[in-house]
């Protein structure tokens, strides 16, 4: 019995496959497993090949709170990759297995490049310079995400305030340089990072304007350009997954309204170029700061074997899930 937060688009013939479809495709391709005769997309099944597999019970259950209460109520086996980072961390210390595998989940911070201030890379430098983002991953997170090259080593305020002199912003009597606005949603661990976010920037005299939208809002403000500053998640099965639709100047995902004729002649070429080829370009102009990557997180319920699990199955798919034991 496996919590999902979505349908996933994979079950009706002719749909394209989603990130949560790709999770549950290698169970179909690799192992055998097929789908109820008519599935419904928020409760279906997985039928294995063989008796000797698990039946895989699969119900959507949108809201991070719901699916915590569910587990808690011994109605589920199985979340993986689907709870806030203080629910998990509660069943963690209340006896539930809690397995876990380094990922690549990208969290970053965006800059909206047209507004007159983040427009220019200097301050996009400081505002980096002013996070402590080693401090968040120890404290906040507990190294539950995993640094990553660019990730920032900070703070630094004397050097983030000083470029912020130079770049022609200096702090008015009460202390304040500019305002940014920052668009987050209702979820926990998103206004928790705007919340991280503006008492960083505070301290070198940037304030920070938090706007909590629902989910379809806040990315129709994205797309607007409705916004200086928002937190989000670079999500892909594996690190070599293509990553252009964020960072060519006509990219789907382009929020930053990022511009690079460099970038773009090498997208031309390479139309798959993985955020490793990507990376150059971002690390010199700064559309985002990447922050750090999430760790994978199987949390399984009281029944199921703490030993039938492969951690060497968990990677960015089910296929864990074939082998898992009913006590």
């Amino acid at each position: 019995r496996i919590l999902i937060d979505r349908a996933p688009n994979t079950l009706s013939p002719g749909q394209t496959a989603d990130s949560l479809a790709r999770k549950i495709i290698p169970l179909i391709t690799e192992f055998g497993y097929h789908t109820d005769p008519a599935p419904s997309l928020d409760d279906f099944n997985l039928i294995p090949p063989s008796p000797a597999n698990p039946i895989l019970h699969f119900k959507v259950v949108r809201d991070d709170l719901p699916r915590g209460i569910l587990f808690l109520q011994n109605q589920a086996d199985v979340i993986f990759d689907g709870l806030s980072l203080t629910k998990t961390r509660y069943f963690q210390h209340h006896g539930y297995t809690l397995v876990t595998k380094p990922g690549f989940h990208l969290s970053f911070l965006g800059f909206h490049l047209k507004s007159p201030i983040l427009s220019r890379l200097e301050v996009r430098r400081a505002i980096r310079e002013a996070l402590p983002v080693s401090l968040w991953i120890r404290e906040k997170y507990e190294n539950f995400v995993d640094p990553i090259p660019e990730t920032p080593t900070g703070p630094h305020l004397e050097s983030a305030r000083l470029a912020l002199d130079q770049a022609g912003y200096p702090e008015d009597q009460a202390g304040i340089r500019f305002t940014l606005r920052y668009l987050t949603t209702p979820v926990r661990e998103g206004n928790e990072m705007a919340l991280l976010t503006r008492e960083a920037l505070k301290k070198v005299g940037i304030r920070v304007e938090i706007v909590p939208l629902e989910t379809s809002l806040f990315f129709s403000r994205l797309k607007k350009g409705e916004f200086d500053l928002f937190a989000s998640r670079l999500t892909r099965s594996v690190q070599h997954e293509p990553v252009t639709a964020f960072f060519k100047t006509d990219g789907l995902r382009n929020y930053f309204e990022y511009s690079n004729p460099n970038l773009d002649g090498f997208v031309a070429t390479h139309p798959d170029a993985s955020w490793d080829e990507l990376r150059p370009f971002v690390a010199e102009d700064l559309p985002l700061i990447p922050l750090f990557s999430w760790q994978h997180g199987v949390l399984l319920s009281k029944r199921i074997q703490p030993d039938s699990i492969r951690p060497d199955f968990i990677d960015d798919s089910f296929r864990f899930l074939k082998d898992l034991q009913i006590n």
